[in-house]
């Protein structure tokens, strides 16, 4: 058994280290340093979930807020938005509670993927995920604490439920801007990270209107009903 392993109170063997020798290495690389390292250095023809996710450390959840928050800032099938929604949902209750790498079940983790096919998407996102890294450099670190997380968290939480909420536009702007904000965690940029949460204060401003128009339109409905019937 890795001697890294740790070891939880019920006894089980909790499938992240607590401090890998790969995370201690590339600590304060970037998201595409990170993700090009852990293909150079992947030892065999596949790599595990929980391999991937360990090699952020602190920086894991950034990476799983923007795989989930993605599939809501581009035009979609109906029905995705409450997929992707419930785990960010989840994750966001995670970082408030002050866990330090997001939480999934042992079959998702230990779930592989080619190195090979890896390697092609890293290929083809490093560019353009380089160019936004240019942009980035570590600022405002305060802002990353440990109740600088646990605010990401609560951010990412309302963000989740406006997902959820099923009316038009109401997950698109907060998705964007968790996007945003994930990057910023994983670049520790705290610019950045400002900036996702104006964005998203202004795409649940537009939530929390839509949802005050639509109970007093309902409201209205069901208050003059009765004459519209004739009673």
């Amino acid at each position: 058994m890795d001697a890294d392993a740790k070891t939880t109170r019920t006894g089980r063997i909790n499938v992240y280290r607590q401090e890998s020798e790969f995370h201690r290495a590339h600590e304060h690389q970037s998201a595409s340093a990170v993700l090009r390292a852990v293909i150079d250095e992947a030892k065999g023809e596949t790599i595990s979930i929980g391999e991937i996710i360990e090699a952020f450390g602190e920086r894991a959840f950034g990476f799983v807020l923007i795989l989930f928050s993605l599939p809501n800032c581009v035009p979609n099938v109906p029905g995705i938005a409450g997929i992707v929604g419930t785990p960010v949902l989840i994750f966001g209750i995670q970082m408030m509670l002050g866990h330090t790498r997001p939480w999934l079940p042992g079959f998702i983790l230990r779930q592989t993927v080619s190195v090979a096919k890896f390697k092609r998407l890293i290929d083809i996102a490093e560019p353009r995920l380089q160019k936004l890294e240019s942009y980035c450099k570590p600022r405002l670190l305060q802002l990353f604490g440990p109740f600088g997380d646990r605010v990401v968290g609560f951010f990412a939480f309302l963000v989740a439920l406006s997902v959820l909420i099923p009316f038009p536009g109401t997950n698109f702007p907060p998705s964007i801007a968790l996007v945003i904000a994930s990057i910023a965690i994983m670049e520790e940029d705290g610019y950045l990270l400002i900036v996702g949460y104006l964005i998203g204060l202004a795409g649940l401003a537009y939530t929390a209107t839509v949802l005050g128009a639509s109970y007093h339109l309902i409201l209205a409905t069901v208050q003059n009903l009765p004459s519209w019937l004739g009673f």
